[in-house]
């Protein structure tokens, strides 16, 4: 935490931090009572006791010093927890969207190639015939893929071929985004007003060119036009729930806000300040002061997207408020264990040995004191009579001074205590939410592959030709090209017998018949909005080293084009588990000033049972049992807590967080599949 950057804004901060203004003050009253009693001493007994007052005097010049060193821990300690907690939240609200936004340029990329949009251009009949089993088709992908509210076809001519949404009266597009992704070999991603959405203002969209199979040229843009507005209020809800004085927003290249969680209090469209490299900066909303703090993305799998960033604002006059939310703590335990109570405790422990010398001092006084009573001098004698007044007065005084300083140390102790366990409470959701997040796209990839026209066709046949064959590898493997998150892609025909695989390493499965229960309960069902997926067990379709590991596994059926009750077979997608999960949790560890996971942190995703999904504690391998405490295995869908857990001589805050689904994932999709996302921090 930069020091200066706290001075800087003292004053602004100082009158929000109540605990420790009246610290301040107590300490203010204290040290004009010991002036006081240092002038007392000075007037009546500086003939016998001139050398002790002046000690008494530099012992109380220590103190002040001692006194604002600690007060500038107070300030800076306070100021570091609030910092921490609106960090989190910016970096999670900008990284959580961006892993959202890398599946959009895999979606868009595998439906430009759509075999049914494809033909439908190159046969150029554009009749309300031939429209609408393009558009009931498109209608099928935004019912899985729910993130997109409107698709688009456009011919390489700008015409609107089909699209979605008919309260949007499209016909024609001279947007320039079509010409650069006809020009592009890849996705376009732009956010901006676009006629594709007359009068919509700022929309995001992800283009890409339709291409000629044979050729390779461009006929056509496929536009697929991404939920922006919901999907922000999605994660707003759900970061917001760490605290109702936060507000969150994303800012683009120039700091505009093009999405805000309070367009009350900071509206969308204005420009904030980005102040990238401060650890926070000071900003104003309705007249009142912010803390604020600026994030980029870090990125996923590579992906950075347009240059936009998060930014969270914290209301400084509540911001220090929050006490230590209803938990109780062992001090004791926390001074003895807590590696971050250290630092904490120097000013104390300075203060102690500072007070143990004026104690020593007082006794010497004493000693003294009672010896010059019995001296002949009357006025020493006198002398000797107040001085242990003013001995004791000092004693006093330097005993309140240490109650403050150790009310104040354990004060903050706790604070602090409270905060590491709002924290990994938070990240335990955090990680669980995104985890949803990310298995959501698995139901839904399944679902739409098993659509793919070809499949269809080549599994309603009689019998598959080498041929027929090949072009299932093909459009697998490309489809795996796009989507990298699976290792392998399978389709399977009626008996459960894999026909093709996406992976070469995998054709050695080619002809094996699958005889696990996922497999047979894919082919009982034929509704395309339904799957199924095996339970985390390990699978000889998921080998490391000739070793099987456990995953996930997602399936949907393959029902006949002319008869879409009749299931032919079905697609089996294999998540790669190990590297996705271990990449969730580690973006959900807290983190050091240079961006290294904190030492002593550790997550899992785990069964209520105890089964481990995934660790980052290479201990704890997937399919290993813990013992998690009881109140853990008790919590329901959507309940977050969290605890302090001693190990030996070290203490930990444990947060959990059991899975609440997406959008409509795990939310009545008739998918149940109870997890606990758990973040551990040594504090």
């Amino acid at each position: 935490m930069d020091r200066e950057l706290v001075r800087q804004h003292k004053q602004t901060l100082l009158r929000a931090m109540d605990s420790v203004d009246a610290c301040q003050s107590v300490l203010g009253r204290l040290d004009r009572q010991w002036t006081r009693a240092t002038l007392t001493g000075k007037i009546n007994c500086s003939r016998i006791a001139q050398t002790l007052i002046d000690f008494i005097s530099s012992t109380q010049d220590n103190f002040a010093t001692l006194q604002q060193n600690l007060l500038d821990t107070l300030m800076v300690e306070n100021t570091q927890k609030v910092v921490l907690e609106i960090t989190a939240v910016a970096q999670v609200a900008i990284d959580i969207l961006k892993r959202n936004l890398f599946e959009r340029t895999a979606d868009v990329g595998f439906l430009a190639t759509d075999d049914d949009i494809v033909q439908f251009l190159l046969a150029g009949d554009f009749s309300r015939q031939a429209v609408e089993p393009i558009e009931a088709r498109l209608a099928e992908y935004r019912n899985k893929y729910t993130v997109y509210w409107e698709i688009v076809v456009l011919d390489s001519e700008g015409n609107v071929r089909a699209h979605l949404d008919r309260d949007n009266p499209l016909s024609h597009s001279t947007d320039p985004l079509l010409a650069e992704a006809m020009a592009s070999s890849q996705y376009v991603e732009t956010y901006r007003p676009t006629d594709l959405v007359p009068g919509g203002g700022d929309v995001l969209a992800y283009s890409q060119a339709i291409r000629h199979p044979a050729t390779n040229l461009p006929i056509g843009v496929l536009a697929l036009l991404f939920d922006f507005k919901g999907e922000m209020a999605g994660i707003f809800e759900s970061l917001g729930r760490s605290s109702n004085d936060i507000v969150i927003m994303i800012l683009d290249a120039a700091g505009r806000a093009i999405a805000t969680s309070d367009p009350a209090r900071a509206p969308g469209g204005r420009a904030y300040p980005l102040a990238l490299r401060d650890d926070f900066h000071m900003a104003q909303l309705c007249g009142e002061a912010y803390l604020a703090k600026t994030l980029a993305t870090k990125g996923y799998q590579g992906f950075i997207g347009l240059p936009w960033y998060g930014h969270v604002q914290k209301r400084v006059a509540t911001a220090f408020a929050n006490g230590t939310n209803g938990h109780h703590f062992d001090e004791k335990a926390i001074r003895r264990n807590a590696i971050f109570s250290a630092r904490l405790l120097q000013v104390e422990e300075a203060s102690e040995n500072v007070l143990s010398d004026l104690e020593l001092v007082v006794q010497n006084g004493e000693i003294m004191a009672a010896k010059k009573s019995v001296q002949s001098d009357a006025s020493e004698r006198v002398e000797a009579q107040a001085l242990p007044h003013v001995l004791g007065e000092v004693k006093k005084i330097g005993d309140q001074v240490q109650h403050v300083f150790q009310e104040s140390t354990g004060g903050l102790l706790k604070l602090v205590t409270a905060s590491r366990l709002h924290d990994v409470q938070f990240l335990a959701a955090l990680a669980i939410d995104i985890m949803d997040r990310n298995l959501y796209e698995r139901a839904n990839d399944c679902r739409w592959w098993a659509l793919t026209s070809d499949f269809r066709r080549f599994l309603d046949k009689p019998s598959l030709s080498g041929a027929d064959r090949s072009r299932m590898r093909e459009i697998l493997a490309y489809i795996n090209s796009l989507y990298t998150v699976y290792t392998n892609l399978f389709v399977y025909d009626r008996e459960g017998r894999i026909l093709a695989c996406s992976n070469p390493d995998e054709h050695r499965q080619e002809g094996r018949i699958i005889r696990e229960r996922y497999v047979s309960e894919t082919l009982s069902i034929s509704d395309s909005q339904r799957y199924r997926v095996s339970d985390f067990v390990p699978s000889d379709l998921y080998e490391a080293a000739g070793a099987p590991r456990p995953t996930y596994i997602y399936n949907a059926p393959i029902t006949a084009i002319e008869r879409p009750d009749t299931t032919l077979g079905g697609v089996g997608i294999v998540f790669d588990a190990e590297p996705q999960f271990l990449s969730m949790l580690n973006d959900c560890l807290p983190r050091d000033g240079q961006g290294g996971i904190l030492a002593g942190s550790e997550g899992m995703f785990v069964e209520p049972d105890g089964r481990i999904v995934a660790s980052t504690n290479p201990e704890h391998a997937p399919g290993d049992v813990i013992d998690l405490a009881g109140v853990f295995c008790q919590l329901a869908c959507g309940q977050i807590t969290s605890h302090l857990v001693a190990e030996g001589d070290a203490l930990y805050a444990v947060g959990c967080a059991h899975s609440a689904g997406y959008r409509e994932f795990k939310r009545g999709d008739g998918y149940v599949n109870d997890l606990l996302g758990v973040v551990k921090v040594r504090i």
